[in-house]
């Protein structure tokens, strides 16, 4: 555990950390005007964007859902806003609606904030409605015990510098912590909740200020998620979250199956429903993904290598299978320190095969290289940091790859390899 927190406390320390890297690399950088050479380099199957579903004319719902560190309801505004313009979404809600997240143990213990919008058309004919997972608070109160470390009555013994790395990793490094030892799962529990409000109600059935729990059953969850057109988007931890979510889903359709409903008209409903979902396809776009690093220490999903048997037409498990597939799209610059492309191995090894998952890697250079001393030089945290401000990144989020071809922009800019058995 102790090596495992090490390499997390490295995580940490390059992930988010915005204030670090504005000293001697923001002076090179402000002087630098090196060519255009970024890397877009799409390797996988190809996948749609937001834009595909608005097309059909049916109503997008997108959850985003933070990494570590501490945020504050409106963190999302930036990639809110991108996408918006991206997609010409330009009549909005003239305010949001908050809801505070409840603990399902005790019914009244806050753990986290949805800030839910509604974005339109000016026809109003698309309509995207943005979840914001904010769940800081739950790890907000347990880093207090580290007050002292950053107190006045202490920080004078340390040097600057280093006093503003300390207070940087104080605020960062109890996330990843507190997730793998977290015996009430309140952060995964802030997750499923605020999908349960995504799925099981609309726009307009929201009250703002609600401090209520979501209570609606599992079964009533999946049987709205057969209906949804749902698209996640992550950055860093949150990417290790949902997973871990979307696994809770495959379980609790397993126990669905294993312990139908009393009466035959209730059995039939849950055969359909089941039945649409393995008609469907969940979208998850993971920015500076980590899931290679965050399984380390962990045990492997219930079911793995098995993705032939569950997911293809012949499989002998075909008809057991949950989705009929979950698309991982893993943004990664190589010069982001803590993110990873995720290999076929990892997949076949560590996510549950039972959601089909089919993961395209891009490799992207989020930050500019520039040129110092003879070298090239790249800052670590624009390109941890910055990748809901990249045009590509939204361009590709927004209108997806499937006729990249047809993408004046997104074919000057990116290279797709596609993937196939």
């Amino acid at each position: 555990m102790q090596k495992i927190l090490a390499v997390l406390a490295l995580v940490i320390f390059v992930s988010g950390c915005e204030s670090f890297g504005k000293g001697v690399a923001q002076a090179i950088i402000e002087n630098n005007s090196a060519e255009d050479k970024k890397i877009c380099e799409i390797s996988g199957d190809s996948f749609f964007g937001i834009e595909d579903y608005l097309s059909q004319g049916d109503i997008v719902k997108v959850m985003m859902i933070h990494g570590v560190g501490s945020h504050v309801p409106g963190y999302s505004s930036r990639i809110k806003e991108n996408l918006a313009r991206s997609l010409n979404l330009t009549t909005w809600s003239k305010e949001d609606k908050n809801l505070t997240l409840v603990s399902p143990h005790d019914k009244k213990t806050n753990i986290g904030n949805l800030r839910v919008t509604r974005m339109q058309s000016e026809d109003e004919k698309k309509t995207v409605i943005f979840y914001e997972l904010n769940w800081s608070n739950i790890t907000d109160e347990a880093k207090r015990v580290l007050d002292y470390d950053t107190s006045g009555t202490y920080t004078y013994k340390r040097a600057a510098f280093n006093n503003t790395m300390k207070t940087f990793l104080n605020d960062v490094l109890p996330d990843p912590m507190m997730y793998l030892v977290d015996d009430k799962t309140q952060i995964l529990n802030a997750t499923k909740e605020a999908t349960c409000w995504m799925l099981s109600r609309s726009w307009e059935d929201l009250e703002d200020n609600d401090t209520s729990l979501c209570q609606v059953s599992s079964y009533n969850q999946i049987k709205d998620l057969s209906k949804e057109n749902i698209i996640f988007i992550t950055h860093s931890l949150g990417s290790r979250i949902l997973l871990d979510s979307v696994s809770g889903v495959a379980d609790e359709i397993a126990t669905i199956k294993t312990l139908p409903p009393s009466n035959k008209e209730n059995r039939h409903e849950a055969e359909q429903i089941i039945n649409l979902l393995k008609q469907k396809e969940i979208t998850v776009f993971m920015l500076a993904n980590q899931l290679p690093l965050l399984q380390i220490g962990r045990p492997a999903p219930k079911v793995t290598n098995q993705i032939k048997n569950y997911c293809t037409a012949k499989g002998e498990k075909n008809q057991d299978r949950v989705f009929k597939e979950t698309k991982i799209i893993a943004f990664s610059d190589p010069n982001d320190l803590l993110s990873y492309g995720i290999t076929q191995d990892f997949v076949n090894n560590y996510i549950d095969s039972r959601i089909c998952p089919s993961v395209t890697n891009i490799d992207i250079n989020i930050a500019d290289i520039i040129s110092a001393f003879g070298v090239g030089v790249v800052n670590p945290v624009t390109a941890h940091t910055e990748y809901d401000n990249d045009p590509r990144v939204i361009e590709i989020i927004s209108k997806g790859i499937a006729n990249i071809k047809e993408d004046p922009y997104l074919n000057k800019k990116c290279t797709f390899r596609y993937l196939k058995n």
